[in-house]
């Protein structure tokens, strides 16, 4: 028999006392125990007047959809999960939340959500419209079919740098799932960590989105966090004030830092938005999308510094920072490096010194991997002497 069928066995108040004697947890952001959560959602539809219903969904805030693995992989425990919840509390309102961009799954789950009565929805959850309804993670339906089909494994779901995602033990550390080696910040739990954070079990860790993310040497903080507010502001509603201004803010102000424009005040800026974000929006998107940027400043301040004061980017990711220069002791004027420019911003013909125009430059390094002589360099120093002309092969002199 099915999860849904064994559910089914009982009564509505049998399977809301089994999930009360298996422990069973909301996953995600809003962890609390998920008899607990469904009780409140009755509550709340009728202090409401709202009908009652089963919403199933990734967090708001998460904005990387790892967890989605766990819906393309057994979509029909997902439904099923949907049903028993639904079952439970008496209700055949039923509607699964897809993420907006996640077209191919929304399309390839349409036959199995009509067999189950389960409605889709494209986009993140509307937390006013979806007063009186018990909102549930997907992993949380996905254990719940697994709760009655007698195999559920606690565990935390885990991917790191974007590798397969995998459910490990809670009581495994984070060091023993990643490469430890020239660690500079560690990304979980929708902040940043020093690399002391390794020694963290997953289960304490709060890896509720299930991405876990190395920086080494060669990442940028500040361009790292830049990127996940500005992947928030695409995802925000944008309906309020607190979330949607803050956002535009404080990924303005990361974007600032990062190409050279940056001024020391951002840090402090940075925090008093933050905070204020955490506290004053209704949803996971405002609470946590902020934590990036305040964790960042907070344990990394001397790098935010180092891009604001002395406009470097210790990591060389910021292309504001770097200029890339042809060597003229070293180009043979062969013309790889113009075939491949996406701007066209390098000028030169054969057996000429090439150069290039660092107006247009977008700093790519294209040239850089097809330049059999090394010719083109990447620097945060200061230039040396140039051709401001095409001079022939062996024919510049510095002077």
């Amino acid at each position: 028999m099915s999860a849904l069928e064994n559910a089914k066995n009982g009564s509505s108040q049998d399977v809301l006392n089994k999930i009360q004697e298996a422990n069973l947890s909301e996953y995600g952001l809003c962890a609390q125990p998920l008899f607990d959560r469904l009780m409140a959602a009755k509550e709340e539809s009728a202090e409401e007047q709202k009908e009652l219903g089963i919403v199933a969904a990734l967090n708001n805030a998460d904005t990387d959809h790892a967890l989605l693995a766990v819906l393309k992989e057994q979509p029909e425990q997902v439904m099923e999960g949907i049903s028993i919840a639904a079952y439970a509390l008496g209700t055949e309102k039923k509607s699964l939340q897809i993420p907006e961009e996640e077209t191919d799954l929304f399309e390839s789950l349409k036959e199995t959500a009509e067999k189950y009565g389960v409605e889709l929805v494209s986009g993140i959850v509307n937390v006013r419209a979806a007063k009186g309804s018990a909102v549930l993670h997907i992993v949380t339906v996905k254990n719940l079919a697994d709760l009655f089909d007698g195999a559920y494994e606690d565990g935390v779901y885990v991917s790191v740098n974007g590798a397969d995602l995998q459910k490990v033990a809670k009581d495994k550390k984070i060091a023993e799932l990643i490469d430890t080696d020239d660690v500079k910040a560690l990304y979980f739990g929708y902040e940043y960590h020093t690399p002391e954070a390794a020694e963290t079990t997953v289960g304490e860790a709060g890896i509720t989105n299930g991405v876990v993310r190395v920086l080494t040497s060669k990442d940028c903080i500040v361009q790292g966090a830049q990127k996940e507010l500005l992947a928030s502001r695409k995802t925000s509603c944008g309906k309020c004030v607190f979330c949607r201004e803050g956002l535009i803010q404080l990924e303005h102000m990361q974007k600032e830092i990062t190409e050279g424009r940056g001024k020391v005040e951002f840090i402090d800026l940075t925090k008093e938005i933050g905070e204020a974000m955490c506290y004053s929006t209704p949803c996971s998107m405002g609470q946590v999308s902020a934590k990036a940027a305040l964790s960042a400043t907070e344990l990394f301040t001397k790098e935010y510094e180092e891009h604001i004061k002395k406009k470097n980017c210790p990591a060389g990711a910021c292309t504001s920072f770097v200029n890339i220069y042809i060597d003229p002791s070293l180009c043979n004027g062969c013309g790889e490096c113009m075939d491949v420019c996406p701007k066209d911003c390098i000028e030169g013909k054969e057996k000429y010194i090439h150069m290039i125009d660092d107006f247009d430059c977008t700093k790519c390094g294209k040239c850089m991997e097809v330049c059999d002589e090394d010719a083109i360099v990447q620097t945060t120093g200061k230039l040396p002497k140039l051709p401001n002309r095409l001079t022939k092969v062996g024919k510049f002199k510095k002077r």
